[in-house]
């Protein structure tokens, strides 16, 4: 909520925050937006107010003295919920309007939670969630969440009387981290006392630690107990660490190529936007379990194994079905855009090297007609994004994967299907059924949690050309997606630019650019959208017109060919 940084939208929150503190001759320390960038009014008032009634000085300079601190983003929400009540308490009576300000934003609050995940945005722990919860609630009058004691002392503690001066409002900021979180704050280290851009510089360093939690989904909508992803605060921005590549190799298995060759992709791929990212590709074997965190993954991931193996069994004649019709549409769109292979007959086409057979030895079968068996000339990448907004339709997507796959090995056209999701600055890609095999139920491997950095997902897949069964094949790449891509790990530094969150515009631009590379090496590239209308924007500026829209299985079969048929389309030149 709270960041020291500056974004588009900084002209506007500044002009918020000096209307609120009712003078312009200062640069504000702190200023808050909401997830998509947009300057939240009501928070840049608080700040504005803070500057009004406090030393802004002084508090700044106590934030910075666990600007250290892995915590640093906990403990800026916590105790901007103190200031909040703080201030408000001082100015509603002098603007009477505050009390409709406080209650939109508490309204906007609960109405944002319902969109959470599709938005992929989870900037808190679960801590300061809960708190941010209570003190809306109170704010509407609405019954309070359910807290452990710990929870409400830590909720009593954070209602800042408005009758506390600065230096009061500094000793109960320092209690509560002292209380609840044994901390001790210190002097302001002298590295950190640099100045408005110095802070402004040195929050641009952080990027974020992630922490995979999964939790099954019911495939019928949003409820509380889904796929989430955990920060545990800011870290340093920087390259990921071999803790993080233990972590990643704990959870998602060891990698399917050498180190050499992923260090290979690394330098290809992991550049400019991507310079602080690294790949994992991984066919999910060998995980660690014995590693806590890996062990709760993986026995999640078993259990949403089980509910989509439950599923395609429960729907096993409508999903037949499916195969049946998607076959049948995939072999009529290849019989007409895919060659027959030759078989010698009685009449038709001469062949010329064999011509001589028929004035000497009186063999009249030396010409050709097309036969009934086509040459299988395309390889299918099916990519499913496997983010955590993808957590209730987890049974839903891996049965038409199920289907999609099936199909095109009914038809003989190798088909690899992948999924992928970001964690602790890798883009792990994990493939869930080889080329070379005609089991299809790896798909049912499929769960959803982590982000999505769509545009490295995309270019690692791509650069995955060693497969034996692409040999003499052209290339043909589906993405199951929500064109939302998203992801923790900031776009890095670079000319002019500070790094910047993944995220919204600048993300869409890294997807499209990564498609249009896509398309310059001869792969051909669409989409099967599942998502809400508010991305089909997005999705025509990613993938442009090769894009069709699922909204209820029983459209895959002909969604799913029509794709195929533009796509081969473009192949040939149409």
């Amino acid at each position: 909520m709270i960041k020291k940084q500056f974004t588009a939208s900084a002209r506007r929150a500044r002009n918020i925050i000096w209307n609120a503190a009712g003078r312009y001759d200062f640069e504000p320390a702190f200023m808050a937006f909401f997830p998509n960038g947009a300057p939240d009014h009501y928070f840049d008032m608080v700040v504005g107010f803070t500057e009004k009634w406090l030393d802004m000085e002084k508090i700044s300079a106590f934030f910075e003295r666990y600007a250290h601190d892995r915590r640093v983003a906990e403990f800026d929400e916590f105790l901007w919920l103190g200031l909040e009540n703080c201030v408000y308490e001082k100015e509603v009576a002098e603007r009477p309007i505050l009390e409709a300000l406080r209650r939109e934003r508490a309204e906007r609050f609960f109405r944002e939670q319902e969109n959470l995940s599709r938005q992929q945005m989870e900037y808190q722990s679960m801590s300061v969630y809960t708190q941010q919860q209570a003190r809306w609630s109170a704010v509407l009058g609405r019954r309070a969440p359910l807290r452990t004691p710990r929870e409400k002392r830590m909720s009593e503690a954070l209602l800042f009387p408005g009758a506390l001066d600065t230096d009061a409002v500094i000793g109960a900021m320092e209690s509560f981290l002292k209380t609840f979180f044994r901390f001790e704050s210190g002097p302001v280290p002298a590295q950190r006392a640099a100045g408005t851009l110095a802070k402004l510089l040195l929050r641009h360093e952080h990027r974020r630690r992630d922490r995979l939690l999964v939790r099954t989904g019911t495939g019928e909508g949003d409820h509380p107990k889904a796929v989430l992803l955990g920060h545990e605060g800011l870290g340093r921005h920087a390259a990921p660490t071999e803790e993080d590549e233990a972590y990643i190799r704990a959870v998602f298995g060891r990698s399917a190529i050498s180190d050499a060759e992923r260090r290979t992709l690394e330098n290809d791929l992991c550049v400019d936007a991507d310079a602080d990212c690294r790949v994992w590709v991984t066919k999910g074997e060998a995980p660690d379990l014995t590693l806590r965190e890996a062990a709760d993954v993986r026995e999640s991931s078993l259990r949403q194994q089980e509910r989509n193996r439950a599923f395609l069994d429960e729907n096993a004649a409508a999903l037949a079905h499916a195969i049946k019709a998607l076959t049948t549409r995939i072999e009529t769109v290849l019989s007409s855009y895919l060659k027959h292979l030759p078989e010698p007959a009685r009449s038709g086409r001469i062949s010329p090297e064999k011509a001589w057979r028929l004035p000497l030895l009186g063999d009249d079968r030396v010409f050709l007609k097309n036969g009934e068996e086509v040459e299988q000339e395309i390889f299918v990448d099916l990519l499913l994004d496997a983010s955590q907004s993808r957590r209730n339709m987890q049974e839903l997507l891996a049965a038409e994967a199920y289907v999609a796959a099936k199909s095109l090995t009914n038809l003989h056209i190798p088909v690899r299907v992948s999924a992928f999701r970001s964690i602790r600055g890798h883009t792990v890609l994990d493939i869930l059924k080889s080329a070379d095999r005609t089991d299809c139920r790896g798909t049912l491997r499929f769960y959803a949690g982590g982000w999505n950095r769509d545009s490295l997902a995309l270019r690692l897949l791509g650069h995955l050309d060693d497969d034996p069964a692409l040999r003499g094949k052209r290339r043909i790449l589906l993405i199951m997606t929500d064109a939302s891509p998203n992801d923790s790990s900031p776009i890095a530094a670079g000319g002019r630019f500070l790094a910047r969150e993944y995220e919204g515009d600048a993300a869409v631009r890294l997807t499209e650019k990564a498609v249009r590379e896509l398309k310059n090496d001869g792969i051909r590239v669409g989409a099967v959208f599942h998502g809400t209308s508010s991305h089909l924007e997005d999705l025509g500026r990613i993938y442009g017109h090769a894009c069709i829209r699922i909204r209820k299985p029983s459209q895959l079969a002909q969604g799913f060919s029509d794709l195929l048929l533009l796509l081969l389309r473009e192949m040939r030149g149409d």
